[in-house]
């Protein structure tokens, strides 16, 4: 029997989700650190997070043994370079880190014939992909990095990763949350990607929680 997976980026469009929403799905994943305010921890309460896909380089101290154990974390996916890994498991105690999937996710992304500045959205999305363990995929928050949008579901200046506040003092991310400049990830191309995956897995229902400006599926719901 196949399962259903939510997936949270941390766009603005996760403002768009519910708990009842999260509810309907076997299985949670995550991708970089998301920030628990309150209204992310409704989402997710009392709920296990079977994947966090996390950026091992530039990881957020709050994620840490007593938090990834509150949030019922039960796996780590570095989505940066094996060798970058390090940086955030020698932070933790307790080893619960499962992979490193940039190198063999940057393969079979080029070998598909997309060959840009993949985002760990990306990486998670592919990864998601070849378990072939779900047939029902709703992703939520990913709203293709467009220049001059809001980038993050939350308060940037407040509340972001202290290791990212340089985005504002290099004028990359406004104080009010919106990107500056055009991102460092290929707006078109991510699109391009998720919508070649949805054509090609006929087979699985996906539903997209996005601010992005899809093509019509019939497996694909916008929301």
């Amino acid at each position: 029997m196949k399962k259903s997976i939510i997936i949270f980026g941390k766009g603005p469009s996760v403002l768009k989700c519910t708990k009842n929403i999260v509810d309907q799905y076997d299985d949670i994943a995550i991708i970089n650190y998301p920030v628990i305010n309150d209204f992310f921890f409704k989402l997710i309460k009392n709920r296990k997070i079977k994947y966090h896909f996390a950026n091992c380089a530039t990881f957020d101290d709050r994620y840490n043994d007593i938090q990834n154990e509150k949030l019922n974390i039960e796996g780590i996916y570095n989505t940066h370079f094996n060798t970058q890994i390090y940086k955030y498991k020698n932070f933790l105690k307790n080893d619960i880190f499962k992979d490193s999937i940039r190198e063999k996710g940057e393969v079979s992304l080029k070998n598909k014939g997309f060959n840009f500045n993949y985002s760990s959205g990306i990486l998670a999305f592919l990864y998601i992909l070849n378990t072939k363990l779900y047939n029902k995929i709703c992703v939520v928050g990913f709203d293709g990095f467009k220049q001059n949008t809001t980038y993050y579901y939350y308060n940037f200046e407040k509340e972001a990763n202290s290791k990212l506040k340089y985005l504002i003092n290099e004028n990359i991310i406004s104080k009010d949350g919106k990107l500056i400049i055009k991102s460092a990830h290929n707006s078109e191309k991510i699109q391009e990607y998720y919508e070649y995956e949805i054509q090609k897995n006929k087979q699985i229902k996906f539903i997209f929680i996005t601010n992005m400006k899809m093509k019509k599926f019939n497996n694909l719901i916008t929301m």
